[in-house]
């Protein structure tokens, strides 16, 4: 089963849902910056080509050796694997897509039917405390003056 993050729209209907999957993305780590255009990461691509730019002068002139600059590329990529799919769904909590929900299910589309499912369910009843004892201060009783 995976985790699915679940958001809505503010102000729509609940049915208005969208499922994505989190965690790690083999496409990000292997793509890079065309998964991010992709994705309309325009933000995150500009900063991935200014990291790469800088990689790029530093080897250019001298400051940094041919397998560190392919560290560096990699070290970059790895990132996106890790990171890519938290950049994306943050931009749509930045464009009025929020967050609702968090389901394990084994699709987008059954993610989407639990979330409803929650949505939907009666509220469960509540337990009523009686009342009845001392005053308690945290976990201690007031003390007799």
């Amino acid at each position: 089963m995976r985790l699915y993050a679940i958001h809505a729209p503010i102000g729509a209907a609940t049915e208005d849902v969208r499922a994505a999957r989190t965690g790690f993305s083999f496409a990000a780590l292997i793509f890079g910056p065309l998964w991010l255009l992709a994705r309309g990461l325009w933000l995150a691509l500009a900063g991935y080509v200014l990291f790469a730019a800088l990689a790029f002068l530093l080897a250019h002139f001298g400051l940094l050796r041919p397998v560190a600059l392919l560290g560096f590329y990699a070290l970059g990529h790895l990132y996106l694997g890790v990171e890519g799919r938290a950049l994306a769904l943050a931009s749509w909590s930045r464009s009025g897509w929020p967050l609702v929900d968090v389901v394990h299910a084994h699709s987008a589309l059954e993610a989407e039917k639990i979330s409803l499912e929650r949505a939907y369910a009666p509220a469960s009843p509540r337990r009523e405390v009686a009342p009845g004892g001392p005053d308690v201060i945290g976990l201690f009783p007031e003390s007799e003056r």
